[in-house]
C-alpha cells in the first residue's frame, strides 16, 4: 500500500472536495482559485510548527467551507481524533446535518469512510462520525460533558465569538476544548469566527 499523497489542505480540496447543492450556489468541484484568500489559512493547517490558525472574517466569505475542508482533509489524509465546537448544541446539529452530511455524501473519497447511519449504530450519529484511524466529535460550547474526557489532536472552534462564556460550572469552553489536545505533539487548533 502506498501512503497518501503529501497534499496541503487547499490541494486536497482542489483534488477531492465536491461542493453540495444544499450549501453552495455553485455545486461541483471545489476550486481554491475562486476563493484565493482562503488558500493561505488552509495551507497553514498541518504545516510543521504551526499549532494555531485564526480566521476572523465577515459573513458569507467561505469560513464554513474552510472548516469543512479542514475536517475532510484530516478524515481522508491524516486520520485522527477531531473535535468540532459550535456555539450551541442546536448550531452543532445544524452543522452536522446541513454542512457535514452533504460533504460526506458528495465527496467520493469521504463517502465510504463513515458508515451509513442506522438507529443502533454509534459510529455515525449527529454528534459523532467514526472513520478508519479516527473520529469526529461535534459539541456545543454550552455542553460541558462534550468538552471533557476525550483526547483529540485537532480542535476546530467554529464561531468562537458566539461561544458561551462558561460551559456550565466547568469554565471557559474554549480552554476546555484546547485542554483535550495536550497529549498530542502535533496538535492543531483552528479558531474561526465572524466578529461578535
Amino acid at each position: 500500500m502506498a501512503p497518501p499523497p503529501d497534499l496541503t489542505v487547499s490541494q486536497w480540496a482542489d483534488r477531492y472536495r465536491r461542493l453540495s447543492p444544499e450549501s453552495s450556489a455553485s455545486p461541483g468541484q471545489w476550486d481554491t482559485d475562486i476563493v484565493e484568500y482562503l488558500r493561505e489559512p488552509m495551507d497553514m493547517v498541518g504545516k510543521p510548527g504551526v499549532r494555531e490558525i485564526v480566521l476572523m472574517t465577515s459573513a458569507q466569505v467561505g469560513k464554513s467551507s474552510f472548516v469543512e475542508n479542514v475536517i475532510g482533509y484530516f478524515m481522508h489524509q491524516d486520520p485522527c481524533p477531531i473535535l468540532h465546537v459550535s456555539p450551541t448544541i442546536s448550531s452543532m446539529k445544524m452543522f452536522s446535518k446541513e454542512r457535514l452530511a452533504p460533504m460526506l455524501r458528495d465527496s467520493p473519497v469521504l463517502t465510504g469512510l463513515v458508515k451509513t447511519a442506522r438507529s443502533r449504530d454509534s459510529d455515525n450519529t449527529i454528534e459523532t462520525k467514526r472513520f478508519p484511524g479516527g473520529n469526529l466529535a461535534m459539541v456545543g460550547s454550552n455542553a460541558p460533558s462534550g468538552l471533557a474526557s476525550r483526547p483529540v489532536r485537532v480542535v476546530v472552534a467554529d464561531e468562537v465569538d458566539r461561544f458561551e462564556r462558561s460551559a456550565g460550572t466547568e469554565g471557559d469552553p474554549l480552554k476546555l476544548a484546547i485542554k483535550r489536545t495536550t497529549t498530542f505533539w502535533n496538535r492543531v487548533i483552528v479558531y474561526v469566527s465572524t466578529p461578535g
